[in-house]
């Protein structure tokens, strides 16, 4: 008997360490849900059958919602989530304004909380568990 393919949502996911992980889950036998603000435009990642590119801005609710709704209608489940998008200045923090802090709470924090959020609830409801990991750095 073989039982379903997982899915796992990845932010962050248009470039670099994201397509590399968008890559990985899709080695590994997983459908994926990759997001970005212009994950069409990826050159690394590209929509398929097991692939599906949600656009938007990760620190909206309406984005999260949007990729959880995704994940439910094209693969069925949520298995795991990497939260990978995340912003840093190139400047001193004395020198931050309102606008760059805005910025940086909305897609280092809020994203990571709405997607992460319905994400666990559709895990939950599942009965079937999850993975949840957190990507972060120094710069960020």
């Amino acid at each position: 008997m073989n039982s379903p393919r997982k899915t796992a949502i990845v932010t962050g996911a248009s470039q670099g360490l994201g397509a590399g992980i968008v890559k990985g889950f899709i080695e590994r036998g997983f459908n994926v849900v990759a997001t970005s603000r212009k994950m069409s435009q990826s050159a690394e990642v590209a929509a398929s059958d097991r692939v599906a590119l949600v656009d938007g801005d990760i620190g909206l609710q309406a984005t999260a919602s949007k990729i959880i709704e995704t994940a439910l209608s094209r693969f069925g489940s949520i298995d795991a989530v990497v939260n990978n998008a995340g912003i840093f200045l190139v400047k001193p923090f004395t020198e931050y304004t309102p606008e760059d802090l805005k910025s940086l709470i909305s897609t280092n924090v809020e994203g990571f909380l709405y997607v992460t959020q319905l994400a666990v609830k559709q895990m939950l409801a599942q009965k079937t568990g999850g993975s949840v990991v957190t990507i972060t750095a120094a710069l960020a």
